[in-house]
């Protein structure tokens, strides 16, 4: 599926992979490797010897370029360089990402009980992929100069721009004094999308709806709805034309 893949597996999942025993392979001394590649899966297992051996199976690193890395001896009581495969540093360079995943996740997780067990993979995925939405804004913040939302803030707007809340028109009230029945509002003032979702750019497309005020101008009377923020926005022309539709979406 073109999905690189790298981690440590146990010997007794190399189904019928021989490699050098453990033995031999501390006995030949600290930094020592063995490794076999199978052409036809495309996959590479290589068995290292540090403190202990390790093996590890990637489907995009092997053992080539050998590089070096300083580990303790006792014997010398210094620090020594040791022959490192590539797989090895490529694992101890992208480690801990599922750790990770999970820490963020148990974070903010979305609190969805259900007796399907469907449900809670799907609600793992939606959280999975939030986070790694707001990874991406953190990292795309700094060189545009702009100062990053924390993980929770982040999470709202994105919940805020899925179900807005609505408002309702005119002031609250104190109290009730007179015991009147209070104002029942049909048609609540529909809520201004969040700005990331205003300016994005993205299927902002205009679909025709029942007639009602624009919100951009006073006096517009439109039937043009944007599809992705539930608004209504008129584009007049003539004598005095106004495109509200474009200049809602601009900043």
């Amino acid at each position: 599926m073109g999905l690189r893949s790298l981690g440590t597996i146990r010997k007794n999942r190399l189904m019928g992979c021989t490699l050098e025993e453990d033995r031999d392979l501390l006995r030949r001394g600290r930094g020592s490797s063995d490794f076999r590649v199978d052409n036809d899966a495309k996959l590479a297992v290589v068995k290292w010897a540090d403190n202990k051996t390790v093996t590890l199976v990637s489907s995009c690193a092997s053992v080539n370029p050998v590089g070096q890395v300083r580990r303790y001896s006792k014997e010398e009581k210094k620090k020594i360089s040791v022959p490192c495969p590539k797989i090895v540093s490529e694992y101890n360079t992208h480690m801990g990402g599922v750790d990770l995943a999970d820490m963020m996740i148990a974070l903010y997780r979305t609190p969805a009980k259900s007796h399907r067990w469907y449900l809670a993979l799907f609600w793992q995925m939606v959280d999975i992929a939030v986070n790694n939405a707001w990874i991406l804004h953190r990292r795309d913040a700094a060189p545009l100069g702009q100062k990053h939302n924390c993980l929770k803030a982040f999470r709202l707007d994105v919940a805020k721009g899925h179900y807005p809340e609505k408002q309702k028109r005119g002031r609250p009230s104190e109290g009730n004094e007179d015991n009147t029945p209070p104002r029942i509002i049909k048609q609540p003032k529909v809520p201004r999308p969040v700005d990331d979702m205003r300016y994005d750019g993205t299927d902002h497309f205009s679909i025709v709806s029942v007639k009602g005020r624009c919100r951009m101008c006073q006096d517009g009377q439109t039937s043009i709805v944007c599809q992705k923020c539930k608004v209504r926005l008129c584009i007049v022309t003539g004598q005095n034309p106004r495109n509200c539709f474009h200049s809602f979406h601009c900043q």
